[in-house]
C-alpha cells in the first residue's frame, strides 16, 4: 500500500495515476484506490487470486483508515476481460459493505496508452499513464516507477556471495554502516562480510533501525546490497530491514517483495521465519501507515547500551 496524497478529478486521471501510486506498472492485478473526499490517500494492489478473501481483508484496512470511498480497477489482458469484470464486481460488492464504491473499471494494460471501460455504464475512454501529470511529478521528485514487480524483485536478487567475516566488532560495524549511508555510498565486500557476521545478533539487528536517520533512501540501498550478497539468516535480516525501510517510505509494493524474498530465503535455508519478519509482514498486511511503522526507530541511548555503537543520527538527513 502507498500513500501519495494526490487530488484527481476524472476516471482517466485516476487510472493513469496507478503506476505512480504503486511505483510500478501492475499486470493481471486488482487495484483498490482509496479516497478521502477527492484526495487519493492510498492505493493497494493484489493478485487476481482468491479475490473474495482478499476483498474481506481490504475491508478491514478501509475501516481502519477511515476511508470514505474507493475505486476498483482490474488490469487484465483482453482475452481475460470477462472473468476480470466478474471479479471486479464481486470485489466491489464486498467493499461496498464498508465504504462507498464510486467506480469500477477494467483496463488491459497500464504500460502505455489504452482504452479503459467503466464496468457500471460500459462506457469506454482513453487512459495514458505515460502522459499522466502524476507520473511526471513522481519522476521529477526522484522516485522510480518500475516497469514491473519483477524489476523491484531484481533489487533483492542473489548476487555473488560474500561470506561472513570470522571476527567483527558490532559497534564498529554499525558506525561504519551509518557512515556509508550518510555518504550515499555502497558497502564494500569487507563491510558486507563484517555486517553478515553481526546482523544475526538481535541487538545489532535492532540498532540498524536507526540507519534511516542518516538517509532513508541510502539506507535502503545499503541494506538491499547487503541482502543480495549474503545468505541464510544474514540475508533474511537484511531483507527484513530493507522491507521496513520501504514501508516506512510509503512503498508498500517493494516492502512486500522484500518480505517475500526473506521468506523464500528462510524456506530454502530451512530456517524458521524470524519473529521480526512475521511482525513486519503483519504490519504491512493491516496497512499500518508509514508514520506508524516509524515507531520502530530505536533511540540512540538503547543502541549505545546494547551494542556500544554511537549512532546519534544526522540532523541534515532523513
Amino acid at each position: 500500500m502507498t500513500q501519495p496524497r494526490i487530488t484527481l478529478t476524472s476516471p482517466a486521471q485516476v487510472i493513469a495515476a496507478i503506476p505512480a501510486a504503486l511505483r510500478h506498472v501492475p499486470t493481471e492485478s486488482i487495484v483498490v484506490l482509496a479516497f478521502t473526499g477527492k484526495i487519493l490517500t492510498f492505493a493497494a494492489r493484489f493478485d487476481r487470486v482468491d479475490v473474495v478473501t482478499q476483498a474481506h481483508k481490504m475491508n478491514d484496512v478501509l475501516r481502519r483508515h477511515g476511508v470514505e470511498s474507493v475505486v476498483v480497477v482490474t488490469i487484465a489482458e483482453r482475452p481475460g476481460k470477462k472473468a476480470a469484470a466478474v471479479e471486479n464486481l464481486v470485489i466491489a460488492g464486498i467493499l461496498a459493505t464498508a465504504v462507498e464504491v464510486i467506480g469500477t473499471y477494467w483496463v488491459p494494460t497500464l504500460a502505455g496508452p489504452a482504452t479503459a471501460q467503466d464496468l457500471d455504464t460500459l462506457d469506454t475512454f482513453d487512459v495514458d499513464p505515460i502522459a499522466s501529470e502524476v507520473a511526471a511529478s513522481t519522476v521529477e521528485a526522484g522516485t522510480v516507477i518500475e516497469g514491473s514487480r519483477t524489476a523491484i524483485g531484481d533489487r533483492y536478487a542473489h548476487a555473488e556471495e560474500v561470506h561472513p567475516a570470522e571476527h567483527a566488532d558490532a559497534a564498529q560495524v554499525l558506525e561504519d554502516l551509518a557512515a556509508v549511508v550518510y555518504a550515499d555510498e555502497l558497502p564494500d565486500s569487507g563491510l558486507i562480510a563484517r555486517t553478515a557476521a553481526v546482523i544475526t545478533a538481535l541487538p545489532v539487528r535492532d540498532a540498524m533501525f536507526r540507519l534511516p536517520l542518516y538517509g532513508s533512501t541510502s539506507a535502503h540501498t545499503v541494506m538491499a546490497t547487503i541482502a543480495r550478497h549474503t545468505r541464510a539468516e544474514a540475508r533474511i535480516q537484511a531483507l527484513s530491514i530493507a522491507g521496513w525501510l520501504c514501508h516506512r517510505a510509503g512503498d508498500g509494493a517493494a516492502a512486500n517483495i522484500a518480505y517475500d524474498a526473506a521468506e523464500d530465503e528462510a524456506n530454502s535455508a530451512g530456517i524458521a521465519t524470524p519473529q521480526m519478519l512475521r511482525l513486519l509482514r503483519q504490519a504491512q498486511d493491516v496497512a499500518m501507515s508509514p508514520d506508524e511503522i516509524r515507531t520502530l526507530d530505536v533511540d540512540a541511548e538503547t543502541v549505545r547500551a546494547t551494542t556500544g555503537a554511537h549512532l546519534p543520527g544526522a540532523p541534515d538527513r532523513e
